[in-house]
Order: C-alpha cells, then sequence, then structure tokens
C-alpha cells in the first residue's frame, strides 16, 4: 500500500531512531488507528439528540433575552455501556464551537460545563468534585447543603447553561434510599433555582431511569433518549454506511464480503449490539490490516482483530464460530470450547 511504501528501515524524526520496515508498519497503523478513533459517524440518535439540545439551547437564551428566569429542561440520554454516550454528547457539543463557552482554564465564564460522576457518588462527594472543576478550593469542610450553594452561586457568576453530568447512574449506586432522594432534590434544585437556573444533561446506562423515575417533576422536566441497541435487520445500511466512511477515511480498499448481511450480522454481535464497540472494532480492523501489511480491510482482519482484543480462542470467535450468538463477547479470555455447540465453521 502507498501509505506504508518505503525502504526497508525508516529514521523516526523525534529521535533519529531507525526502524525497521515491520516497526514502521506497527507505528504507521497505530496512528491510523488513532486517528480512526476521533472521527465520529452521525448516526440517528445524534441527530436526535442534537436537535433536542439545539432546542433547549436556544430555548434558555430566548427566556434570558427576555430577562425571564424559568425553570430549565434537560435531556436524559441512557444505553448501555459501549453504546457510544459520551462520544455522542461530546459531539454535539462540538456542533457550536463558536457559541458555545465550555468551561477552561482560560474561560472564567461557561456556558456548559461536562464532568464524569465521581465514585462514591453522594451528593457531597460530587459536589466537592464539581467545586475543584470549578477552580473552587474549599479553606475548611462544608456540609453537602453548603458546597451546592456555592456551586450554584458559581454557575450564577460563570452564566453556565447546562451541566452534563457522564455515568450518572452512580448517583444511585452504593447509595441508600436517603441518598438517593438528597441527590434528586439536588439537580432538580439546579433547574429550579429562581436566580439562576440550570439545564441538566445526564448520560448513563438504563438504570438510571430508575433514579431519575423516583421524582416525577424531575422525570417531566428531562427529555428521554435511548440508544438502543443495534439490529442487523434494521441497522445494516447505516452499519455499512459506517464501515464505507472509515475505510475512505484511512484509504484503504475493502473486501466485498464485509457489506453482506451475514457479516454485518456477526459485526453486531461481536459488538455486543453496541455501536460504540462497533466502530472500535472497525478502526482496530483497519490497523490490524495495516500492521499485517495486507492489500484490503477483509474478514481475516477482524478476526484477528477480535482475537486480540479478547485474547480467545478461534471456536469462541464471533467472526469465525457457528453458532457466534451463543458467544459472550463481553467475556475476556474464555476457554476453547470441547465438542459443544459452538463449532469452528467449515
Amino acid at each position: 500500500m502507498g501509505r506504508l511504501a518505503g525502504t526497508a528501515r525508516r529514521r523516526v524524526a523525534s529521535g533519529g531512531r531507525e526502524m525497521t520496515a515491520a516497526q514502521a508498519r506497527v507505528a504507521e497503523a497505530v496512528r491510523v488507528t488513532t486517528a480512526l478513533k476521533g472521527h465520529f459517524f452521525p448516526t440517528p440518535t445524534f441527530r436526535e439528540v442534537q436537535r433536542e439540545f439545539d432546542l433547549l439551547l436556544a430555548e434558555r437564551r430566548a427566556n434570558i433575552e427576555a430577562r425571564r428566569q424559568r425553570e430549565t429542561r434537560g435531556l436524559l440520554l441512557v444505553g448501555a455501556s459501549g453504546a457510544g454516550k459520551t462520544t455522542l454528547v461530546e459531539a454535539v457539543l462540538r456542533q457550536h464551537t463558536t457559541d458555545l463557552r465550555m468551561l477552561s482554564k482560560e474561560q472564567e465564564q461557561a456556558d456548559v460545563i461536562s464532568m464524569k460522576v465521581p465514585s462514591p457518588a453522594t451528593p457531597k462527594g460530587v459536589g466537592l468534585a464539581m467545586l475543584e472543576a470549578l477552580g473552587y478550593h474549599l479553606r475548611r469542610d462544608r456540609s453537602a447543603h453548603i458546597i451546592w450553594q456555592l456551586i450554584k452561586s458559581q454557575f450564577a457568576a460563570r452564566q453556565v447553561l447546562f451541566l452534563h453530568l457522564d455515568e450518572a447512574q452512580d448517583f444511585g449506586q452504593h447509595n441508600n434510599r436517603s441518598d438517593q432522594y438528597a441527590v434528586i432534590s439536588t439537580l432538580k434544585s439546579l433547574m429550579q433555582s429562581p436566580e439562576w437556573p440550570v439545564g441538566l444533561i445526564l448520560s448513563g446506562m438504563p438504570r438510571l431511569l430508575d433514579l431519575v423515575n423516583m421524582d416525577t417533576q424531575l422525570a417531566r422536566r428531562l427529555k428521554p433518549v435511548e440508544v438502543h441497541p443495534l439490529k442487523a435487520s434494521v441497522d445494516g445500511r447505516m452499519i455499512v454506511s459506517a464501515l464505507r466512511q472509515y475505510a475512505v477515511a484511512a484509504q484503504v480498499a475493502v473486501e466485498d464480503s464485509l457489506y453482506t448481511p451475514r457479516f454485518v450480522t456477526r459485526l453486531v454481535h461481536a459488538s455486543d449490539y453496541c455501536f460504540g464497540i462497533l466502530a472500535e472494532l472497525i478502526c482496530e480492523a483497519i490497523g490490524q490490516m495495516l500492521m499485517a501489511g495486507e492489500g484490503e480491510l477483509s474478514e481475516k482482519s477482524f478476526v484477528a482483530c477480535y482475537a486480540r482484543r479478547s485474547g480467545c480462542p478461534e471456536g469462541l470467535n464471533p467472526f469465525i464460530a457457528e453458532n457466534f450468538r451463543a458467544i459472550n463477547v463481553r467475556e475476556l479470555l474464555q476457554p476453547a470450547p470441547g465438542l459443544g455447540d459452538i463449532r469452528r465453521r467449515a
């Protein structure tokens, strides 16, 4: 391939050291894979979240312009681990690079603050983490109530419009019922603040729904969006389109068999029906192809990629196994199957 063409030995610009052809292929493959993982593919769910956020942002700014500090609304994004929720929210916010201020050391005011919920996710612990993110350092220990009052003051001073809390399902983990209600009350108070209400964007795994549904007032203020599990029969065309887009970005040829329903079905199962994992598999399979010095992306690339990710034997590789749907693709280093239902294809 042209990208990897060159002499048998190549000099590394950073240190002047020389690499063999194999080392050069690995370095190039890693570079391409890393770049591909930063390449975002817009799914229908992304477009839905983008549309809803744009509406909420316009509504919030219209209220500020009219000098009406009304209660705000927000978004609730739920999906399985690996569905691509965090990447999706980041992509939505990146669409507003010119008119949306993000919190940074150089930027005092911020339209959006985004943070991952720390563990353990107690009201006080989350509040302390949020103050630290805001660059506000407490001189002595404070109660959770005072900490959140300080946060509200900081939000008003910085004119924060939205707070994004990722992995928000952790609010319900390791907390008793009383703490869970305290979390709900705190989140709701942010949206109801008469001085400066802040909209919420909560993203997390499906059990986050149980927490939100504990309070009908909070649930009523959040627009729910679910990242549905992939279905080859429904999402096949989108998956083929994503495969093509990543291949074009990497400038690699693709074997025709990868566009067939048979392969797409196996790819969907190998990704545990999650688009985020599926995109990772495509990127890493392209990297595997480049490291092997092969001429096109093929099923062989995905077989090797999955084996490297999972450490599984061939009989438990969903790109090879006959009864691939019986394979638990979340488990690592599974033992080789005996004479059971899962057998290698002839």
